[in-house]
């Protein structure tokens, strides 16, 4: 019986070493060569196309560089389409904006301007208590974009702001 055991664990034990060899083997693989070049340019407006189809859309928001506390500001807030397709029932938000555009087609733009008013330090501490300060720089965040093209629906979203106070 000890016999039959040790010859099976012996057995088993090349059978193993048999099966990690086969496995090294064929994971390493034979080295090939690429059967494809792909020859890489630099991104310019003449040159940059949408590489997924559809409407592919880009949102930015400007603003001043500077504001004084107790002021209105004026945020120009820009969507463009380089994609391929027209984009359709957008919806814009953040928390000083709410829009719906109901199409945006290939190559078009759409520029819209929203005031952002900068609360006082006073303001700041009257509405959230005697702890709370107004920051400095002020940020007002980004814009969510959400967007259906042929595609499917889609979410972007524009770049921050901040704006110091003086």
């Amino acid at each position: 019986m000890l016999l039959k055991t040790s010859t099976l664990i012996i057995i088993l034990i090349i059978a193993a070493l048999i099966g990690v060899v086969g496995a090294v083997y064929l994971l390493q693989g034979e080295e090939t060569t690429p059967s494809m070049v792909v020859n890489i340019t630099e991104k310019k407006p003449s040159n940059l196309t949408s590489t997924r189809g559809g409407a592919e859309l880009v949102a930015v928001q400007e603003g001043p560089k500077t504001a004084h506390p107790g002021t209105n500001v004026t945020i120009t807030c820009k969507i463009k389409n380089i994609g391929s397709e027209a984009a359709e029932n957008i919806t814009i938000t953040s928390q000083i904006v709410e829009r719906h555009i109901d199409r945006i087609g290939p190559g078009e733009e759409v520029e819209f301007t929203v005031k952002a008013y900068i609360p006082t330090p006073e303001e700041v501490e009257e509405a959230f208590g005697p702890n709370a300060t107004l920051s400095n720089p002020f940020f007002i965040g980004g814009y969510t974009v959400i967007y259906h093209d042929m595609k499917g629906k889609h979410e972007i979203s524009s770049n921050p702001l901040r704006i110091n106070l003086i």
